[in-house]
């Protein structure tokens, strides 16, 4: 069998911690959303009808969901009748979104 020639692996000597703090900017104008109005999942089936009838939206859009036990921004991919797909393939269940947009 034919020798292959050997790989450099370079040593690191030092603590790399560049990474150790990041900047969002987004959280710095971020104002607190207050759940102002409790939807009923028809209601709340209506709004997100129209946040995907938008010309905007083609394949992925990024929501910010408020639910009963968490809060972040989303890429939803896909709408069922009781759930949204997320592109990581998390199902968000439409009766506990308290506010999306």
């Amino acid at each position: 069998m034919k020798k292959l020639p050997d790989i450099f692996v370079n040593n690191i000597n030092k603590k790399i911690s560049h990474n150790d703090a990041v900047y969002y900017s987004y959280k710095d104008n971020y104002e607190e959303v207050k759940v102002k109005k409790k939807y009923n999942f028809n209601e709340m089936q209506n709004k997100i009808n129209n946040l995907f009838k938008s010309n905007d939206f083609v394949y992925k859009k990024k929501f910010h969901i408020i639910t009963n036990n968490m809060e972040g921004d989303f890429e939803i991919i896909s709408k069922s009748y009781d759930y949204l797909l997320t592109i990581n393939g998390n199902k968000i269940m439409i009766k506990d979104i308290l506010e999306i947009y």
